[in-house]
């Protein structure tokens, strides 16, 4: 597929249009500041889905959303802007060619609002959830692909809040039995990261490190007692504690009460022994492989026999980004900045 980020007042902190090739879906992207000056745009006087974001000063999250829908979205944002506090990005959802009507965009409204419940990841600020309506077969499959693009678009301009993290090696963590030899699951899919284990003293977790970030699974046990740590460990310890993720289950332990996505490796090893630990060398494979020792085998490996590909072609799972450069004297405001890649 070929997703072009556009953006409109020339940097990246603006506003972004975001498209894909051969479809009429269309993303815009901006903060507070700038909606005075967006708002004057015709596509936000479409029907379509809106996401506002910003920071949960009160909730248990670092996120806060709130999903709605409008015959005019400008007008639902207008009200928004008046009498909603909490947030400082939006994104707006639509079409280049107005196709979209309103029990459509309620539908995708309903269903991004299911996945961001299901994510876990911000809190909701809707108080309440709307019915799925009812549509035709043709048109419910055509909004699921809508709503699949949408989502391949979203975390491009760092929303992540939809997407839910597989808890799929909770026996690793849970089971008593499981601690001596883990059960190290088969991994086919494309992440195919090697699952990685934090074992001492009153500790057992389990781990990936993925493009998302470091996800420490559900069921890991950390070490109530706290010793010297980085001040942001620290802070980032008492932020799961207050909001549930870290909750005592015996004098001396914490668990890990859903499985939850860590900055860094270093910070997740930090936050579980309750001292400062470098990461790349406290988590280990099953066979006491640690994470630094598989990084530098990974660029150690030999190429692969195909050979790299050339500028023409772009192989499944590799992406290009490049920003133009202007010529003299010409305005960078309305730059391209494509995201190439191709489907094998």
């Amino acid at each position: 597929m070929s997703i072009r980020i556009f953006l409109a007042d020339g940097t990246p902190q603006g506003l972004r249009i975001v498209t894909r090739a051969g479809w009429t879906g269309v993303c815009f992207a901006f903060a507070r500041p700038d909606y005075q000056k967006v708002r004057t745009r015709e596509e936000l006087q479409r029907t379509g889905v809106y996401i506002l974001t910003g920071p949960d000063v009160e909730g248990s999250n670092d996120v806060r959303v709130y999903v709605g829908e409008a015959d005019s979205v400008r007008t639902r944002l207008d009200e928004h802007h008046r009498s909603k506090d909490f947030w400082t990005d939006a994104y707006v959802l639509t079409t280049n060619d107005s196709s979209l009507n309103k029990a459509e965009v309620r539908r995708l409204e309903a269903h991004l609002l299911i996945l961001a419940q299901e994510a876990g990841v911000a809190s909701i600020d809707n108080r309440t959830a709307p019915e799925l309506p009812f549509l035709s077969e043709a048109d419910a499959a055509l909004m699921d692909t809508y709503l699949e693009y949408w989502l391949d678009l979203l975390p491009l301009l760092g929303v992540d809040i939809f997407e839910a993290v597989e808890e799929t090696v909770e026996v690793a963590n849970e089971a008593p039995q499981a601690q001596a030899q883990p059960e190290e699951p088969s991994v086919t899919d494309e992440k195919d990261r090697p699952l990685l284990f934090l074992k001492t003293t009153g500790i057992m977790a389990s781990a990936r490190d993925e493009s998302k970030g470091f996800v420490v699974y559900k069921g890991a046990t950390a070490r109530k007692r706290a010793v010297t740590m980085a001040s942001s460990y620290q802070r980032l310890r008492d932020q799961l504690l207050s909001n549930g993720v870290l909750a005592p289950v015996a004098d001396d332990e914490f668990v890990l009460t859903r499985t939850y996505v860590f900055e860094s490796p270093s910070a997740a090893a930090s936050v579980l022994t309750g001292a400062s630990r470098n990461g790349r060398t406290e988590w280990r494979t099953s066979d006491g492989t640690t994470l630094k020792e598989l990084q530098a085998q990974s660029v150690a490996a030999p190429p692969s026999s195909a050979g790299a590909p050339d500028d023409a072609e772009v192989g499944e799972d590799e992406a290009s980004h490049q920003l133009v450069e202007p010529a003299p004297g010409e305005s960078v405001a309305g730059q391209l900045s494509p995201v190439e890649t191709q489907e094998g």
